[in-house]
């Protein structure tokens, strides 16, 4: 009977010391960080380079989620939001048509903007321009007038047709490379564009698309295209203005790499719809947090507070030119009705 106190003090040890360990191995397992929750999400193809970042995992992290990002082209994500907890479409449009075929588990929250933009190259630019395509706006930015290039395009201009041309003497339509219209949300809004530019002449909007031959299906793939191949690519490749940013922040411009704004252009809203509760509080928390939001920015991003846009867009002067403050005269993130039924007689022209 002696013993008996000296042996249960023991099991009670080893009862404490096989609880703490199987809660700290229990932390491990959850994915090395404390009690850190793992949610998936589908996103746009251009924000990947941002839920890759550590400072986004790790900001994350102290909030106790972490998010396994897969990129696919916002036009697909309605027939693919199946086991994600949150889609991360490019606008407002994409985010609705997400709406009419999942089943949300709240109100969709915008996390960030930011406008197509055009990547081109400097002597592109001044090619552009003395064939009166392009010209720099009152605050000195470089824009490329659509209804130009339209009308331009209907005539079948060439790039051996611009007179003193030794920059791009190849007999190919002066055009704009784009991703598909009804793959990814950048050439759907290009479409929206191009529809106003032209009086709702579908005609003259789809034989931009066709004219390009064979696309790609998500916003970053001609991107990295421009990145790694140039002009031997495509002189104008259509981006999000963020993407640009991005690239000249983290890794520097190079072989005068710069950047043209379409006139008009559209600022697409970058959306989460949440399908899950925990997609929602995530969503949430990538509106408000302010770490967040400031790594948003550094991704190139435009967040609802521009005084954590402006160090990282002063640091980027394509073209010799400070990048738009605001993005004046753009036309309005159209809603997913009237985009449907643009982008359905279109993909009929294009058929």
């Amino acid at each position: 009977m002696k013993r008996t106190g000296p042996l249960i003090v023991l099991v009670v040890v080893l009862v404490v010391i096989g609880a703490v360990a199987g809660h700290l191995l229990g932390r491990g397992a959850a994915g090395g960080s404390g009690d850190t929750k793992q949610l998936t999400a589908i996103v746009g193809s251009e924000k990947l380079a941002y839920f890759a970042d550590p400072e986004v995992k790790a900001a994350l992290a102290r909030h106790g989620w972490s998010v396994r990002a897969d990129g696919v082209g916002s036009r697909q994500m309605p027939s693919r939001t199946g086991g994600y907890d949150f889609a991360f479409p490019s606008s407002k449009a994409a985010a609705q048509e997400i709406e009419q075929h999942a089943k949300p588990a709240g109100a969709s929250v915008v996390v960030f903007s930011s406008p197509l933009a055009i990547a081109t190259f400097q002597p592109i630019v001044d090619l552009l321009q003395s064939a009166k395509l392009a010209g720099r706006d009152s605050a000195n930015v470089w824009r490329l007038d659509l209804k130009a290039l339209v009308d331009a395009n209907r005539r079948n201009l060439k790039w051996t047709d611009i007179p003193g041309n030794t920059t791009r003497p190849v007999a190919q339509n002066v055009l704009v490379a784009t991703t598909r219209p009804e793959d990814s949300n950048s050439a759907a809004m290009y479409a929206t564009l191009l529809n106003q530019v032209t009086g709702g002449d579908l005609n003259a909007t789809a034989k931009l698309f066709t004219d390009q031959g064979a696309v790609d299906t998500t916003s970053e793939e001609p991107f990295e295209s421009y990145l790694r191949r140039g002009t031997d690519f495509a002189p104008m490749v259509l981006i999000y203005e963020a993407q640009f940013v991005d690239h000249a922040v983290n890794q520097g411009l190079s072989n005068g790499q710069t950047l043209l704004y379409p006139t008009p252009t559209l600022v697409c809203e970058h959306t989460v719809v949440p399908l899950t509760p925990a997609g929602l509080t995530v969503a949430n928390l990538l509106a408000t947090d302010h770490d967040l939001q400031r790594l948003a920015a550094k991704h190139g991003f435009r967040t609802a507070d521009s005084t954590l846009t402006a160090p990282v867009f002063a640091k980027v002067r394509p073209g010799d030119a400070a990048l738009p403050d605001s993005i004046a005269g753009a036309v309005p993130d159209p809603d997913y009705q009237t985009q449907h039924d643009l982008l359905t007689k279109l993909e009929e022209k294009m058929a």
